[in-house]
């Protein structure tokens, strides 16, 4: 359906938009061009530039749950380590495949506004609730030190995941090195594993 694939389109135009130049910087007139389309369609489709933030973010998070679970249907037959690392690996995946979703929520941060509460309130508390349950599990069967708080593993956990993708243009032109590369995500994997995950004889 047409009208299906413009609200599709728009969508990934404000992901691209908002990722880049967050929302004050992002317009409705360069969402609409990026998605071939006119400012009406935003109208039409999602009421406001402020709505269509949200729906944005709210996909993206989705996305994000979805792509961290997506080998949940093999992890009955993994380690307890085992299913650390997939998930931890497959949460850095969606990082570097969308880094969009950590732009726009540190430009929020930085605005402290109206946005960043709504983001705080409705996507990023659940996020880190669940994640330091699952922290928490993984501190009992011995996989992540004891004798940190959970609360400061999972930001620790949030922030090296994350944050090279954030820096991956400055890395870029300081050091040449394309953080995006498969070969550069993997390699980063594995040093987050390292640094966090103890070693399976304990």
């Amino acid at each position: 359906m047409k009208e299906d694939n413009t609200k599709a389109k728009l969508l990934k135009a404000a992901i691209s938009v908002f990722g880049t130049h967050g929302f004050n910087g992002g317009s409705v007139r360069q969402i609409a061009s990026v998605a071939d389309t006119n400012i009406g369609a935003i109208k039409y489709h999602y009421g406001s530039k402020e709505n269509l933030w949200k729906e944005a973010i709210t996909h993206l998070f989705e996305a994000m749950g979805a792509h961290i679970m997506r080998d949940m249907h093999a992890w009955p037959g993994m380690t307890a380590r085992e299913r650390v690392i997939n998930s931890t690996r497959n949460y850095i995946q969606f990082c570097a495949q969308y880094p969009e979703l950590n732009r726009m929520i540190l430009s929020e941060t930085i605005q402290d506004g109206d946005r960043m509460r709504w983001l705080a309130t409705n996507h990023v508390k659940l996020f880190i609730e669940r994640s330091a349950e699952w922290m928490a599990i993984a501190q009992d069967n011995g996989i992540y030190p004891k004798d940190i708080s959970v609360l400061n593993l999972v930001f620790i956990s949030m922030s090296v995941s994350q944050y090279l993708f954030l820096m991956a243009p400055l890395v870029e032109h300081a050091v040449g090195i394309d953080l995006f590369d498969e070969v550069e995500i993997e390699k980063h994997v594995e040093a987050v594993v390292k640094l966090l995950v103890k070693d399976a004889e304990g």
